[in-house]
């Protein structure tokens, strides 16, 4: 196994390879708890019209064993997995859909009802609008596999590395704490764990 330094490196490196990351540093230790306190407040305070946001995906980054933050624009793929779901307990009962060919599939989905144009939700699984008004659902921003950082072959034995979304002011709290503030047009953050 490669030493902490060693394994920054590596994975700077294969940040800095990915199309739409303009720049990626290692998160300190003790600005983890900083991170993770500015999320709750954001989640203390959002409704998004329809009931809270829990950001469980920053958390999951947070508990891994290195933590990096990057800075992205406009051409970052986002990738077709979704980035905001509603759950009921911990069963998925509406998502972002963001793939033409599931989007078409469930336009003609009877049991499927659009929110929006890239959020649907699962009529068969939800009483909606009555479960998010009565606070028996709730919105999560998951985690997702890193598929698109690479380290080099046989560079780095790792178990897996995930990535997420931070909220608005974390986005900002990194800025100003890693990017020195640059908040271009079209610039946003995303956190990337690894786990060894």
């Amino acid at each position: 196994m490669v030493d902490r330094k060693t394994g920054n490196e590596i994975m700077l490196a294969a940040l800095g390879r990915v199309k739409g990351i303009l720049g990626a540093v290692s998160v300190a230790d003790e600005d983890r708890q900083a991170i993770l306190d500015v999320e709750q407040e954001a989640e203390n305070k959002s409704l998004m019209g329809l009931g809270k946001v829990i950001n469980a995906g920053v958390r999951e980054v947070l508990h891994c064993d290195w933590v990096f933050a990057a800075l992205t624009d406009m051409g970052f793929e986002w990738g077709c997995r979704p980035n905001l779901l509603m759950k009921k307990g911990v069963e998925v009962v509406g998502e972002e859909v963001t793939d033409k060919e599931t989007m078409s599939r469930l336009a003609n989905d009877k049991n499927a009802w659009f929110m929006h144009k890239n959020f649907v939700v699962y009529k068969d699984k939800v009483s909606f609008p009555q479960d998010v008004m009565n606070k028996i659902c709730y919105f999560e921003i998951p985690c997702h596999p890193a598929d698109w950082c690479v380290p080099g072959k046989n560079e780095i034995e790792c178990h897996s590395i995930v990535y997420s979304f931070p909220s608005t002011p974390c986005d900002v709290f990194l800025k100003e704490q890693y990017f020195a503030g640059l908040d271009a047009r079209g610039s946003g953050t995303v956190l990337v764990g690894v786990r060894l």
